[in-house]
Order: structure tokens, then C-alpha cells, then sequence
């Protein structure tokens, strides 16, 4: 699938801003030229913070507005919050319903999702329980569940019928077959992961010192490999029809 054949796309993460250090510069990419993204973000964001001091649901609120403002940024149409609790994550019925409800919602040709295993060549943070558990489930719920009309058949009566995504693409840190060239997208990307302040502490308020350090480099390495100055990189499942 060409990026310029999308015309719905979905995006299923664990966490308030895995989308916009993920996929960001993709996101906007879609965006800007038409194509509707929505969000679906598994956890609260509860556990997302060090001072103690806050409560588990003044941080969640915090966590979820900002993630709003960052999809606006990039112009995704909708957000939708599913709430469970971070660090708690399992491949269980419940959660892949619920992500094939979305499925079935937005009805997505592309849907971009964690990396569904522990990946050593990449950033340890990538492989967060809760991405793996994500991205395991939302490959299950993409195939066979959405598809199938006798799995989950209660969404019948919610009038969301069986929808066949073309692709999914997930981050890798090797072995990838999919590259975005995001040059022009860059800043926007960082416009969008900057909305996420309860989680850029370590850049004590230094925007420029964030994206040398962290957003840029993972975008130049990618971008070598297409003789492009910055891309994002994927590798994509097919999806039987």
C-alpha cells in the first residue's frame, strides 16, 4: 500500500504520546493530504508521573488533554480513550473487542500499531509490556476478528458489520520494509510530541535539546537508509482478505 492510496487510517498505542513519537511525521503526512486518522489509546496514563503528589486521576486528565492537543497538532479527527490502567496490559478478549469495535467504527484501509515483540535493536522503551500487549492484540483484532462476523457478534447490535484491513504497519528498529519520508513533517511532529509536557521532563523545558537528543535520530538513521533527511520506519503485515 502506498501512503497516497490512504484514504482512513487508524492508529492503536498503549500510551498518551506513543502515537506522536511512533508515527508522527506519518500522521501528518495523511493528514495533509486528506486522509482521516483517528486515535485509539489503550491506558489512562495514570502511572505516567513521579510526583506523588498528583492523583492518579488529575494525571490521567492531564495526560488525555494532552493528548488532544498533540492529535490536533497533527490533525487527527478523533481520540478515543479506552481507559484501562498502565503496566496492567494482557492479550484478553476485552481488549481486543474493544479494539476491533474501532476497527469496526472507523473502518481504516491502514492500521499502524506497536511493535507486537520484544525488539533488542531497538530503544528498551520500545518494548514496554503494555506496547507489546498492544500490538499483539490489535494484530489479532485486525485478523481474524474484525473480519469475522461470529467473533464478537454483540457489535452487530451496536450496527458495526465486519470491516478487512488492507495493512498494518508497526515500528521496528531493524528489518524494516516500509519507509515515510517525513522531512517536511518534522517540525510538526515535534510540535505534536512538545504537547505532551508532563512527559518531557527530562528536556527541562529545552524543546530544541528534545529533539536533538531524542525525536531527530531515530528519524536520520531512517532517513539514510532512503536518501531522505528524516523518515519514520515500518515494517507491514498484508492482511488476507
Amino acid at each position: 500500500m502506498d501512503l497516497d492510496e490512504v484514504e482512513r487510517a487508524l492508529v492503536v498505542v498503549a500510551h498518551c504520546d506513543d502515537a506522536e513519537w511512533m508515527c508522527g511525521g506519518t500522521v501528518a503526512r495523511l493528514t495533509e493530504r486528506g486522509a482521516r486518522v483517528d486515535y485509539v489509546v489503550v491506558t489512562d496514563g495514570a502511572s505516567g508521573g513521579v510526583d506523588l503528589g498528583v492523583s492518579d486521576a488529575d494525571l490521567a486528565a492531564t495526560r488525555a488533554a494532552e493528548q488532544r492537543a498533540a492529535a490536533r497538532v497533527l490533525g487527527v479527527s478523533e481520540v478515543v480513550l479506552l481507559g484501562r490502567h498502565n503496566d496492567e496490559l494482557r492479550v484478553d478478549v476485552a481488549l481486543k473487542r474493544d479494539i476491533v469495535r474501532e476497527i469496526r467504527r472507523s473502518q481504516p484501509q491502514l492500521v499502524l500499531t506497536m511493535t507486537p515483540f520484544r525488539d533488542l535493536d531497538a530503544p528498551l522503551e520500545w518494548s514496554h509490556g503494555d506496547h507489546i500487549a498492544v500490538g499483539e492484540a490489535t494484530l489479532q483484532a485486525v485478523y481474524p476478528e474484525a473480519i469475522m462476523p461470529r467473533i464478537h457478534p454483540e457489535l452487530a447490535g451496536e450496527g458495526l458489520q465486519p470491516h478487512t484491513v488492507s495493512e498494518v504497519w508497526f515500528p521496528v528498529g531493524r528489518g524494516a520494509d516500509r519507509y515515510v519520508d517525513v522531512t517536511s513533517e518534522a517540525q510538526r511532529k515535534m510540535d505534536a510530541v512538545w504537547c505532551h509536557h508532563s512527559q518531557n521532563g527530562e528536556a527541562r523545558g529545552d524543546r530544541d535539546w528534545l529533539f536533538g537528543e531524542r525525536v531527530e535520530p531515530p528519524m536520520l538513521r531512517a532517513g539514510e537508509r532512503v536518501g531522505a533527511r528524516y523518515a519514520e520506519a515500518f515494517r507491514r503485515v498484508a492482511v488476507p482478505g
